[in-house]
């Protein structure tokens, strides 16, 4: 029998519904399509024109490289607000789109530094804390010792008289097996040794101290981030006190001109070969002007809200650094790259978020758009957030952090490959924030994640080197998102022509999805922190 006509329509209907849950994938996943294809949809959004527009505006003259607490980083700050105004975004703190940060700085002004005709630049080839007396200083020699090392098996001033004479040594210790006394360093680490070595160097009385390091960021790092800086404090403040200056290798070998350019460095490998101090004299001419004027500078972080819908107690913080180098002289700083790129991503993600939200697609939880200032002094900016956040900190669910993302590196270039950005953090702090990069990434844009950066004890420590690790500090799970370091950083030729805008955009789109999922997921992801990664904080 066929059945009666009411009882054949109820088994198509039924029919057609096993068919569309089993046979019809797309009705299946009807809603996750939906949300891929939102996203892609956005991500095609972020246009090139669009991030070069606003960083031709942040790497412009009138900005003058944009150094925190001077004129032209406020300005920068007032263009950022503008636009977070004209976008929609909500002031956060009392109906302001500015939180202001003091800041105590050395007022080291143009070129104070001129070795054997070259000049240099401080916090980029020298380092120093202030609180020394104004003062100018002509050398006519250099006394080189080595390690500046003085023990009973070793002794870089055995046959050195140094007193009243300006002195240059290495950071760390002898690699050498001869050479017992203290605990072995690597190179780029600090160890209780310089103690030691200061100690020693103050009561043989010399006129100026130079430390030649393997990389003058992580010693400024280390001095802003520890009691090493409290400790130079209290020698820098007492009677008579002998100044120290931190200088990077390419600028000693200025110091040497009569002899061959690598003669510091092939001394300090024969020591390290034989275990035997290699100490010796030079001419050389040299102009500094130490600065020790402080001045309590306001810096300036920048940040706009984009309130979420049912979450909306709960916020993700996108953020960059705005400032840079500042000027010297006539000569100014642009920071296309460092951090240009970042700071006009951020601002265009605000743009697409906020064109999401019009379409009838708000997010469910909020963003914090954050920009800080104070970056290159020692993450200042983002330090004084965390600790006066306008929202609780346990409600910030990630920080997405980018600081230089609009260039290559030469380990990519040698390859041939531009599609990439580096991942730093991630997995180490929240595992679940690390699948989800990873999967946003798999659909759109499909660049090459290279976690070389990410790993316990990276000799570079960029995890502590911008401003998602004052997050990090916290407990709050981040990514960091860097395209690697070239020739032109911290250099006036970094500038906006280098910039491959094509590439920023990916970048961007990565971040982009990666936020996405991240506001309007069910629930926030679960910190989850790489102990052994923070065992390399040292």
């Amino acid at each position: 029998m066929n059945g009666s006509p009411e009882k054949k329509r109820n088994t198509f209907f039924f029919r057609w519904i096993i068919h569309l849950f089993f046979f019809n994938p797309f009705f299946f996943f009807q809603n996750a399509t939906a949300q891929d294809s939102l996203v892609a949809r956005y991500c095609k959004s972020i246009l090139p024109e669009e991030t070069r527009s606003l960083l031709e505006v942040l790497t412009s003259d009138s900005l003058e490289g944009r150094e925190t607490g001077k004129p032209g980083q406020k300005k920068a700050a007032e263009f950022i607000a503008g636009y977070f105004s004209s976008l929609g975004l909500k002031p956060v703190s009392h109906g302001t789109f500015f939180q202001y940060h003091p800041l105590s700085i050395t007022a080291n002004h143009g070129f104070n530094f001129e070795v054997n005709q070259q000049y240099f630049l401080f916090m980029k080839d020298y380092f120093y804390l202030d609180g020394y007396a104004d003062t100018m200083i002509v050398l006519d020699t250099m006394i080189f010792v080595g390690y500046g090392i003085s023990e009973e098996k070793y002794d870089d001033y055995s046959k050195m008289n140094v007193t009243g004479k300006p002195v240059m040594f290495f950071n760390g210790e002898p690699q050498n097996k001869k050479y017992l006394p203290g605990e072995k360093t690597k190179p780029t680490e600090w160890s209780t040794s310089w103690k030691k070595k200061l100690a020693v160097v103050y009561e043989k009385r010399p006129s100026l101290v130079f430390i030649i390091c393997d990389s003058l960021d992580l010693v400024i790092d280390s001095l802003n981030y520890s009691l090493h800086m409290e400790e130079f404090g209290r020698l820098n403040h007492s009677p008579n006190a002998i100044p120290v200056i931190f200088i990077t290798r390419d600028m000693a070998r200025n110091f040497y001109p009569e002899l061959t350019e690598e003669k510091p460095g092939e001394s300090k490998n024969k020591i390290d070969r034989r275990g035997k101090p290699q100490s010796f004299v030079s001419k050389s001419s040299a102009f500094i002007r130490l600065v020790s004027i402080t001045g309590q500078l306001k810096g300036q972080n920048v940040f706009g809200l984009l309130e979420g819908t049912d979450k909306k107690d709960e916020a993700l913080v996108i953020s960059a650094h705005y400032d840079h180098l500042g000027k010297a002289d006539s000569v100014f700083y642009p920071g296309a790259d460092d951090d240009g790129s970042g700071t006009s991503v951020v601002m265009e993600l605000a743009q697409v978020f906020l064109q999401a939200q019009k379409g009838g697609h708000p997010p469910r939880r909020s963003i914090l758009f954050l920009m800080v200032s104070g970056e290159e002094k020692g993450l200042l900016g983002s330090e004084y957030f965390v600790t006066h956040p306008p929202v609780p900190l346990k409600q910030i669910i990630t920080d997405l952090n980018m600081d230089m993302i609009g260039r290559t590196d030469e380990k990519h270039d040698s390859l041939g490959i531009r599609d990439y950005v580096y991942i730093i953090g991630s997995d180490n702090t929240s595992k679940e924030l690390h699948d989800i990069s990873e999967k946003n990434n798999s659909l759109y844009p499909r660049l090459r994640l290279d976690y070389t950066y990410n790993k316990p004890g990276d000799p570079n420590r960029y995890y502590y080197r911008s401003d998602h690790y004052n997050f990090a500090k916290n407990k709050i799970p981040v990514i960091f998102y860097f395209n690697g370091t070239h020739k032109d950083y911290h250099r006036i030729t970094d500038t906006i022509d280098k910039i491959d805008f094509e590439i920023l955009c990916k970048r961007a789109q990565l971040i982009f999805s990666t936020a996405w999922e991240l506001v309007n997921r069910s629930e926030r992801v679960r910190p989850d922190f790489d102990r052994e990664f923070e065992k390399a904080d040292h």
